[in-house]
């Protein structure tokens, strides 16, 4: 058992030393603030403070821990042999910076709190973040501190992270639409039209023409093709392999307006089509754009209805999660797990891990049963690049998860699966299930 000398435990310290001991090394651990019970441990052991009690291990607090609400903190980065690194500690620390004040500030998005730049959707920008800016946006940085520090404490014997080399892989899809073309009403029908015809693009508007007398099947309509290539690796797969493959859609069920213009929940055959993927994989809601708390719990109720099972899934449109403002939504609600956690516009970690952790509310200082799986790379960020380029990102990513052996979360939208366009989307696919 690893004991922690800690003389003021607060709220925050609970939650990150929880995070750190228990779910990510896996090692039973407690806190103590007895002086002579700290004294008296054999095993491994450390303090955490402002200055050490003598001569053990002792890591340097830099007091975020200690703080209430938000304050701007600067950052400025340093090296833990090759691993960047911030809050750094004076001369006397084990661990030449605040680990786990540094692992709190990445891991609640305490950035996002601080008046900041939104993109064009609302959302915190990826370029504004410490991770970005200071080269680290693409490593799972929270894993890699603890997997060290796991090796500083105990030289590989409890920890999980320093052993474990396999990954989960996990691919999420967001169906904003499920049709590009059939049962999207005559307004968005005539618009597409319009639009083919002025941009020259004749083979589409012939291929929406077609699709609409029911000559060939919709541009989206590639469910099966998508559920096939995860139901074939799932039974030729090797069983020396340990990784775990799943995944698991995202279905738009919200009321049809200016900012959500798909197929409508009261569709029959959309409907049918989300029973029979749900027979195959994981089902969950994709909320709509700019949802309210009524809207939440009004889609909430409507997938229960619908779909005839309890909503457990969930994610924002276009990971669209000012903090704190959507999870707080969902913390009053049934949803226990959500997947919006990441950037669209950027490949690489939002929270610097790789791992599920629930949501800190910094406003009232409580950790919430709110679950968080942040994913790892969203195709859109990548699929301009060339296939190469594509699988050379999605490479580097991967083997960084791998190294940790954590969770590689991949998203699409389901449109990136367009047959109209000339997409690697598919064949990205391909390498996330079989490498």
């Amino acid at each position: 058992m690893i004991l922690i000398y800690c003389p003021d435990l607060t709220p925050r310290k609970q939650y990150i030393f929880k995070h750190i001991f228990r779910r990510l090394m896996k090692a039973e651990y407690d806190i103590t603030s007895e002086l002579n019970v700290f004294v008296a441990h054999e095993g491994i052991k450390f303090s955490y403070g402002s200055k050490p009690l003598g001569e053990e291990m002792f890591i340097w607090s830099y007091g975020l821990l200690d703080e209430h609400g938000i304050d701007d903190h600067d950052i400025e980065v340093i090296q833990w042999d090759n691993l960047p690194a911030f809050f750094s500690a004076p001369e006397r620390s084990d661990v030449p910076f605040d680990i786990f004040s540094a692992a709190f500030y990445l891991i609640t998005r305490y950035e996002e709190y601080l008046p900041q730049v939104k993109d064009d959707y609302g959302r915190y920008s990826p370029y504004e973040s410490t991770a970005f800016k200071n080269g680290f946006l693409k490593l799972p940085m929270i894993d890699l501190w603890v997997q060290k520090l796991s090796r500083q404490l105990h030289d590989d014997e409890l920890s999980t992270l320093t052993r474990k080399q396999d990954i989960n892989k996990l691919i999420a899809i967001e169906v904003a639409t499920f049709s590009k073309y059939k049962k999207r009403g005559v307004v968005i029908n005539a618009s597409a039209f319009v639009r083919h015809i002025r941009k020259l693009q004749l083979d589409r508007a012939w291929s929406q023409l077609k699709t609409l007398f029911n000559v060939e099947d919709d541009p989206y309509d590639n469910s099966d093709l998508i559920l096939s290539l995860f139901r074939n690796y799932r039974k030729t797969k090797n069983k020396l392999v340990k990784q775990k493959l799943d995944m698991l859609f995202f279905f738009h069920l919200g009321d049809y307006n200016d900012q959500n213009t798909g197929v409508t929940y009261k569709s029959k055959s959309y409907l049918e089509a989300i029973k029979h993927i749900a027979d195959y994989v994981r089902i969950g809601l994709r909320f709509s754009a700019n949802t309210s708390q009524k809207d939440v719990y009004k889609e909430e109720k409507r997938f229960d209805e619908l779909l005839k099972r309890p909503l457990q899934y969930t994610m924002a449109a276009h990971s669209k999660i000012a903090m704190p403002g959507h999870y707080k939504l969902l913390v009053d609600t049934k949803t226990m797990e959500d997947y919006s956690m990441g950037y669209v516009n950027e490949p690489g970690m939002r929270a610097s891990t790789c791992f599920p952790f629930y949501f800190y509310d910094l406003d009232y200082e409580v950790q919430t049963p709110l679950l968080i799986h942040p994913y790892a790379i969203h195709y859109n960020s990548i699929s301009l690049n060339m296939l190469n380029g594509q699988q050379q990102v999605l490479h580097e990513i991967m083997e960084n998860v791998r190294s940790v052996g954590g969770n590689f979360v991949a998203q699409y939208y389901y449109e990136h699966f367009d047959r109209d366009i000339k997409s690697h989307a598919l064949g990205v696919l391909e390498s996330i299930i079989h490498e």
